[in-house]
């Protein structure tokens, strides 16, 4: 399913808020973090196989139990009222409250680990619902940096290429939901979807494009990367595109050509490492 915006929900953001505070007493995982250039990414399992918050890897549940709310999800109603209300959930498979800040996340590829989960709750579709968000926090899909805006309900084609960024120091809260395949003339949604495919217009982000001058400058980075700085490194050159257009995989062909140019193959070796575990193939 591509990325689109399907509607939107009908928050009480009084209520809503009172249970995101309630959430603040759970234990949170930080799986996942090593996506992240900046603060950790923290999730809570509210929807699992058995019910089991586990530890918020996907790959780590016991998939022949059938799936509901876990101890933090039976604990925010009104959060549960609108899973309930809005989607099948014979189809879900996983819940998470995500929080990221002050961050940015690494491109990537989802959905490459799940060979060893059951056909029956791998994960075929995804969606996202901003319950806390503002005017720094963006999405990116291949080279269009977009924004979801407050209780949108979005499909999100997390097989693309993808990022995300927090450009500020407030918590970013976003209910993910993960479905598997559905049948035939079935629909994820108790609710008509709007929209077409695409991610519409008046949320895509329009960036200048990267002067000659600022991509010179980014290449001279080669002269002071290495191992203990090159996630640092990594951060700038995504900061910067979510700024500036530098073109289609701009911030992965920038990163080869600094550890290139700075001559390290220890470094080289990293890099081509990284590429292979975000965008191709998920190993440990």
């Amino acid at each position: 399913m591509h990325t689109q915006r399907a509607g939107k929900l009908n928050i009480n953001e009084p209520k809503l808020l009172r249970e995101l505070e309630k959430s603040s007493e759970f234990v949170f995982s930080d799986a996942y973090s090593e996506y992240l250039c900046g603060g950790p990414w923290k999730s809570c399992v509210l929807w699992a196989a058995g019910g089991d918050s586990g530890d918020g890897l996907v790959t780590n549940y016991d998939f022949s139990q059938h799936p509901s709310f876990t101890k933090y999800g039976n604990q925010l109603p009104y959060i549960c009222e609108l899973i309930e209300s809005a989607f099948d959930l014979n189809y879900l498979t996983f819940v998470r409250l995500a929080v990221i800040s002050d961050s940015v996340i690494i491109p990537h590829r989802d959905l490459l680990e799940l060979s060893d989960v059951p056909v029956h709750a791998r994960n075929a579709h995804r969606v996202h619902i901003p319950l806390i968000t503002n005017d720094d926090c963006f999405f990116m899909e291949d080279n269009i940096v977009y924004q979801m805006k407050f209780a949108e309900v979005w499909f999100f084609d997390a097989s693309r290429m993808h990022s995300a960024a927090s450009f500020a120091q407030t918590k970013r809260v976003h209910l993910m939901l993960d479905f598997s395949k559905i049948h035939p003339g079935s629909s994820l949604t108790k609710f008509p979807v709007q929209g077409e495919d695409g991610i519409p217009h008046e949320r895509a982000i329009r960036r200048p494009p990267l002067s000659a001058g600022e991509r010179a400058a980014l290449l001279e980075l080669a002269d002071m990367i290495d191992l203990e700085n090159y996630r640092e490194i990594f951060a700038i050159l995504i900061k910067r595109h979510y700024r500036r257009d530098g073109g289609e995989n701009f911030i992965w062909e920038t990163f080869f050509k600094i550890v290139e140019r700075s001559g390290n193959q220890e470094l080289c070796e990293k890099a081509h490492e990284l590429y292979r575990y975000f965008l191709i193939e998920r190993v440990a």
